[in-house]
């Protein structure tokens, strides 16, 4: 039976980096907004209408900064479980295909499959981020179907099986991709910086 190929080297977790992410401006106005400091003076009409504008961006950014740190953030928890139990048996680790098994059907599979009922349950928010969580439902769902494709190969020792599930992986790999580069597109619009390499930043301390 073939060993499971490169997933001891598995980097792109949907939501490594899954809620860092940060307003990058205009922070301390949208504080002030909300909390009704009068350090500056709102009379005018015109100004008023700025200050609406400034505020629905504030709620979309609040909507985006939950989404990943929040919503996504969740998905990631049991990713990061299935993944780091795949690893164990797999790639260097891999020892028999009883071993890979047992590991899949007890532990990477189960967690999996919170993180699958967890990308669906994800309300978007606002309608910029609806596309968005429907990548993060078609990403997960075909990681899913590669772990279930993987149990079926060691069931019937079929090759073919391991290199669709293969297959299914390197497809993820590809949306997970699509699905950040966008979602940083999604975020610079909006002024918040996604950045995976940034501590989380709650979204109450905005």
């Amino acid at each position: 039976m073939k060993k499971l190929l490169g997933l001891a080297l598995i980097t792109a977790v949907l939501l490594s980096g899954c809620g860092e992410v940060q307003i990058s401006i205009n922070k301390d106005q949208e504080v002030e907004a909300e909390t009704g400091s009068t350090k500056k003076e709102k009379v005018d009409l015109i100004s008023d209408e700025s200050e609406n504008e400034k505020m629905k961006e504030a709620d979309k950014q609040k909507a985006i900064l939950q989404f990943i740190n929040e919503d996504i953030y969740k998905v990631a928890e049991y990713e990061v479980v299935a993944f780091q139990s795949l690893a164990s048996v797999s790639g260097v680790n891999y020892t028999d295909d009883q071993t890979v098994y047992r590991e899949l059907t007890t532990i990477t599979i189960p967690a999996y499959e919170k993180a699958l009922n967890e990308a669906q349950g994800i309300e978007a928010g606002i309608p910029e981020l609806e596309e968005m969580a429907d990548r993060v439902v078609t990403a997960t769902q075909t990681f899913y179907d590669a772990l279930i494709l993987e149990k079926k190969a060691i069931e019937d020792q079929d090759e073919g099986l391991i290199n669709e599930s293969n297959a299914k992986m390197e497809e993820y790999y590809k949306l997970v991709d699509a699905y950040h580069s966008d979602m940083e597109l999604l975020a610079e619009e909006y002024n918040v910086t996604y950045d995976l390499n940034e501590p989380k930043q709650n979204v109450e301390e905005l």
